[in-house]
Formats: C-alpha cells, sequence, structure tokens
C-alpha cells in the first residue's frame, strides 16, 4: 500500500527553519556586532556632532560674533548686519538670491541704506510667498542664511 503524501507538514517544517535561520542570523549578528562595533560609528561621536561642519554660515557667524536680522517692508528686503557688541557691520557687500514661486530667479546685490543696513528694492507677486538665500561678505569673512517673506 502506498504512504498518504504529507501535505500540510512540509509548510510548518519549512517555516520553522526559515524562523531558525533568521534567529540563527541575528544572534550572529548581535555578538559580532558587540565584539567589533560598527566600522561607521566615530568613537567621539557626540562631540564632533555638537561642532558639526564647523565652517557653515551658522559657525562662522558664531566665530565672527555677527547676527543679521532679514526683514521685509515696503517693498524692500533689508538686512541688518550687526557684531557682538551690537555695532553695525559695515563694509561688505550683500547679495540676495530669489527662489521660488512669485519673483523671477536672480541674485540681487544689495545697497546700503545706514551703516550695516543693507537692502534692495523687490516686490514680490500678490498672495505669493518669496523664498531667498542671502549672502553677506566682508573681506574673507562670510555669513549667510535663508528668508521667506509672506506679504
Amino acid at each position: 500500500m502506498l504512504d498518504k503524501p504529507v501535505s500540510g507538514n512540509i509548510w510548518i517544517y519549512g517555516l520553522l527553519l526559515l524562523v531558525a535561520v533568521f534567529l540563527a542570523a541575528m544572534a550572529i549578528s548581535f555578538i559580532k556586532a558587540g565584539r567589533e562595533g560598527s566600522k561607521v560609528v566615530d568613537r567621539d561621536y557626540y562631540t564632533h556632532g555638537l561642532h558639526y561642519a564647523p565652517g557653515d554660515a551658522g559657525g562662522e557667524a558664531a566665530r565672527l560674533g555677527w547676527r543679521a536680522e532679514p526683514s521685509y517692508r515696503n517693498g524692500r528686503l533689508e538686512l541688518r548686519i550687526t557684531d557682538r557688541n551690537s555695532a553695525p557691520v559695515t563694509g561688505g557687500t550683500l547679495t540676495v538670491t530669489i527662489e521660488g514661486q512669485g519673483a523671477p530667479a536672480g541674485t540681487l546685490t544689495c545697497g546700503i541704506t545706514a551703516p550695516g543696513v543693507y537692502c534692495v528694492p523687490f516686490v514680490p507677486a500678490t498672495g505669493s510667498v518669496l523664498h531667498a538665500r542671502w549672502n553677506f561678505r566682508r573681506g574673507g569673512d562670510a555669513i549667510s542664511g535663508r528668508m521667506t517673506v509672506l506679504p
């Protein structure tokens, strides 16, 4: 007489084998990670994270002690640059790059209206949000940032 074919049991054994292989691979991975550690993680990652990208705009502004206050008043984009003593920073050039909808893309060079106050006349399309990037340079030093104008 012929034996009955095993129909349902093979799937159960297959699933159990799959789970066992997964658990064994996970255990090996945990043991290896515990012994060797990751090749990607920096040993002093916390300190390096605190000082991440010191050459960026925020780090450069902090090093120089400069503070920028962008604003939009009476159809003019203004940027007031001051040092750590709240004195105006003069003698630099400010460029503003317009981005987004309601404005033609382009770079504008700003004029000086008062010591430390740089501005450019600009009127965005009615009801549109204006996005701009600004870059202030004086000598070899520079700071930059972004601004959004909501009309």
